[in-house]
């Protein structure tokens, strides 16, 4: 999962699996596989707590979904408009490491430590789009050649978030079984995990 340095939304898509996945081919014989396990069984508590956990990540992508886009009609308005975005996006990453710290603890076992690595992942795209809009508030609008160049030092800026992944965070919850029972009974979490509706396709319901 990286985060997309055009639109700012960080969760466009997650390769998320929850029902569990190998982790490599074994060498050597063939050999029957064993019997299926049952996952194990998720207490309402359980489930209620994932469910928070995967709103408030999910919930960074639906706020970016909402909102002005960027308005091109003038120079002071492409960059105002970018500075308001980019200051939207930072407050609710800001805002969403803050909720996911204040969570109850984990009924689960492991579960506060997915939860903290998911607030680490979140502050480091709190403080880089805090560094994109300290570069789009210094964009020199006077002429065309400082403009070009001011935002191409925004751009520059929100593409260094294609080195953030949540691919460890998302991988520590898919590796805890029981989170992971959790998560799949949770709403949320099957929100957050849902394909992408193809175009002329109507979204799944919620």
């Amino acid at each position: 999962m990286r985060i997309r340095s055009t639109s700012l939304a960080v969760f466009a898509a997650v390769p998320l699996v929850l029902t569990g996945c190998s982790e490599g081919a074994q060498s050597g014989p063939a050999q029957s596989p064993p019997p299926p396990q049952a996952p194990p069984a998720a207490s309402p508590q359980s489930v209620a707590w994932a469910d928070q956990l995967c709103g408030l990540v999910g919930g960074f992508q639906t706020s970016q979904k909402q909102g002005p886009g960027v308005d091109k009609s003038s120079a002071q308005a492409f960059k105002d408009s970018s500075v308001a975005q980019i200051d939207r996006a930072e407050k609710s990453a800001g805002e969403t490491v803050g909720k996911l710290q204040a969570m109850p603890p984990s009924p689960i076992r492991g579960g506060d430590q997915v939860r903290d690595t998911f607030a680490v992942g979140f502050g480091q795209v709190r403080d880089l789009l805090g560094s994109a809009r300290t570069k789009a508030e210094q964009v020199d609008i006077s002429n065309q050649q400082a403009f070009v160049g001011g935002v191409t030092a925004v751009q520059q800026e929100l593409k260094k978030g294609q080195s953030l992944s949540f691919g460890p965070q998302f991988a520590e919850l898919d590796r805890n079984k029981e989170l992971n029972a959790a998560a799949g009974q949770a709403t949320s979490c099957k929100q957050l995990t849902a394909p992408a509706p193809q175009p002329g396709q109507p979204a799944p319901p919620r």
